[in-house]
């Protein structure tokens, strides 16, 4: 029993001592074939980067806005007397176009007709009252002269024959007294035919007034029978109709509105800062008023917003319509008329209710250096590379327009720019230009 238990023990020994040696001999093994370590200098960090070579330039500021175009004139078209409608033209639809003085609505006219036949009477009655006047006037003026003749002789007569009575001349009382009252007679005519005579021009006035009432009465009768025909004042498009044959409209209903497509106006927000720096206005006049001088006319570009392809006009910057106080934006009026209507690119009209980009040249912009956006941080910084490491400048940004930016002062021509996108870089980093970088 004991020898078992040594031979056991001496075979653990043997196997343990020979996992120990063919350890020491894989550890030797590896050692011996290590490779061996090289040391070197720490390599310095460098930054690739796309450059670009700053050169100034000029530029024609654009200010780019949008806005609705509208007609400049619209109205709506309402009865200016009572009645029933007999007549309407087929093209009251909204969106037909009609043509001015065009018939569009035509109201019972019999009414107006009587009231106007009536009126004319009336002021034929009156001509013809006057006419009178005017004769009887010429009558007494011709029986004044015969009558005035008259009295005279009849005076004669009588102081004839009363110097004779009273020479004891054989002439009866009766006789003086038959030439006295022949010579009253005549010059109670006189006095008669002279108050008459007074009386015309008191008369004249009056009839004339009855005149000049009855032509007004003619003149709005007339006016009431041509307002029962409703015609278009201009060419243009139908906006929106209610009205139907024979429905009794009142005056003053609206029935019709009318556009005027021939000229088309959009009003565009700019911002204050745009407006005073970019906005060319003409000289100011010496007088006193709080309002902006006029603007320079100047052409500009409309797209619409809605066309997946081009679709282009040409308008007119024409005025500023207001200052809007709640946005601090300034509404200028784009006015497009005429044959500028249609785009040339498309011939697509520009219609009433189209939503537009608008490109407003503005004044120029000389000697600044153009950048992409990237290149510029959000806090007017730039970084360039001099002699060869990253340096940060301050800028001066001018104008941004799309995905370039303006430089007016900060960057000098012939400075490597740093177009590349980066954030919060280390200052004197090493730059190697993106093409250069193995």
């Amino acid at each position: 029993m004991t020898t078992q238990k040594d031979t056991l023990l001496r075979t653990r020994i043997g196997c343990s001592v020979a996992v120990v040696g063919f350890s020491l001999l894989v550890a030797f093994g590896l050692w011996a074939t290590r490779p061996k370590t090289e040391i070197s200098e720490p390599v310095a960090p460098k930054l690739s980067v796309e450059l670009q070579t700053a050169t100034f330039t000029n530029l024609t500021v654009t200010v780019k806005t949008q806005g609705v175009a509208r007609p400049l004139r619209t109205i709506r078209l309402s009865p200016e007397v009572s009645g029933r409608v007999v007549e309407i033209s087929r093209n009251i639809i909204e969106g037909e176009r009609i043509e001015k003085n065009q018939l569009l609505v035509r109201i019972e006219p019999k009414d107006y007709e009587t009231r106007l036949s009536e009126a004319l009477a009336s002021e034929t009655r009156i001509k013809a009252n006057l006419q009178t006047v005017e004769i009887n006037d010429s009558a007494n003026m011709n029986q004044l002269k015969l009558a005035e003749r008259s009295s005279e002789l009849a005076r004669k007569d009588y102081e004839r024959v009363k110097q004779l009575s009273e020479q004891g001349q054989a002439v009866s009382v009766s006789v003086v007294e038959s030439a006295e009252r022949t010579l009253t007679q005549a010059e109670t005519q006189v006095v008669q035919l002279k108050q008459a005579i007074s009386q015309t021009p008191s008369l004249r006035m009056e009839i004339d007034s009855e005149l000049v009432a009855a032509k007004a009465r003619s003149e709005q009768a007339k006016l009431q029978l041509q307002r029962t025909e409703i015609r278009a004042p201009f060419s243009g498009r139908i906006v929106s109709a209610m009205v139907e044959k024979d429905e009794y409209l009142q005056a003053g209903s609206m029935i019709i509105e009318l556009a005027d497509d021939s000229l088309l106006e959009l009003e565009v927000p700019i911002t204050a800062t745009d407006l005073r720096k970019w906005i060319p206005f003409e000289e100011p006049s010496s007088s006193e008023t709080g309002w902006f001088a006029p603007i320079t006319p100047t052409p500009v570009t409309l797209t619409w917003s809605e066309s997946a392809v081009d679709v282009i006009w040409k308008g007119e910057l024409n005025r500023i319509v207001r200052f809007d106080p709640t946005t601090r934006t300034a509404m200028l009026a784009v006015r497009v008329e005429g044959k500028a209507l249609r785009s040339d690119e498309s011939g697509m009209p520009l219609t009433d209710g189209m939503f537009c980009q608008v490109f407003i040249p503005g004044k120029e912009l000389t000697h600044v250096v153009a950048l992409p956006r990237s290149a510029v941080t959000f806090d007017n910084k730039c970084y360039i590379s001099v002699d060869g490491k990253l340096q940060t400048v301050d800028v001066d940004v001018a104008r941004s327009e799309g995905d370039q930016v303006f430089i007016a002062s900060g960057i000098h021509p012939g400075d490597q720019v740093i177009v590349t996108r980066l954030v919060a870089p280390l200052e004197g980093i090493i730059i190697v230009e993106a093409t250069e970088v193995p």
